[in-house]
């Protein structure tokens, strides 16, 4: 039966002293899902984005959503967001490592997208989060993928509560719930965001542009 992470990440919030807020590290795959996230986050957590996106296919790729979420922070920053901050928002970025995702995935290249490899690279990419927040003395760890309608959220958190520990917990979301997705397009173009039209990965944008040249 699949659980309502929605429903856990209200009980959560609700429960939330703000004059002592949870420090936050919500990883962020580009700044449009990061939109409707930070909607539902900014006011009762300490939030640090983290950008660790060794799945992108190329480094000007990868620096290109990265201007886009450094224009977002601050824009937040800057009293210009829509939801104002309970602290300010912070950004951490890891260097691209394209060779780190490769070897993750490495004969899995065939499998179909929202499979096998997929879920690999979730893992990988929450893993990395998680490694972060122990080190740097975060009490939760969240991803932004849950916006998208094309990303399984059952899994997304199953994985993440694989990966808790007694000092960092995940915190369970399902940020496409409430017409999040939706959100994050409204929020995309006010904000004038760049929004990709693929997940990141070369097989992600392989498969767009096979749909592409079928219509």
């Amino acid at each position: 039966m699949n659980v309502n992470y929605d429903i856990l990440f209200e009980q959560f919030k609700n429960g939330i002293d703000v004059n002592n807020p949870p420090k936050l590290l919500l990883h962020a795959c580009c700044a449009p899902c990061s939109t409707a996230c930070l909607v539902r986050v900014l006011d009762k957590f300490d939030v640090t984005l983290y950008y660790a996106n060794d799945n992108i296919t190329d480094n000007a790729e990868w620096q290109k959503r990265l201007n886009e979420l450094i224009k977002l922070v601050d824009t937040v920053n800057g009293g210009r967001f829509e939801t104002q901050p309970l602290r300010p928002l912070k950004l951490v970025v890891q260097p691209f490592n394209a060779q780190k995702y490769y070897s993750a995935v490495q004969g899995q290249e065939k499998e179909r997208e929202g499979g096998v490899r997929c879920n690999t690279c979730f893992y990988l990419r929450l893993s990395d989060t998680l490694e972060y927040a122990i080190n740097n003395g975060f009490n939760l760890f969240s991803t932004t993928l849950s916006v998208s309608p094309y990303k399984n959220s059952q899994l997304l958190n199953e994985i993440g509560l694989s990966l808790q520990t007694d000092d960092v917990k995940w915190l369970p979301a399902d940020f496409k719930k409430r017409d999040g997705y939706k959100e994050s397009i409204r929020l995309s173009n006010k904000y004038n965001l760049y929004r990709q039209h693929y997940c990141g990965c070369e097989f992600s944008l392989k498969q767009m542009q096979e749909y592409k040249n079928a219509d």
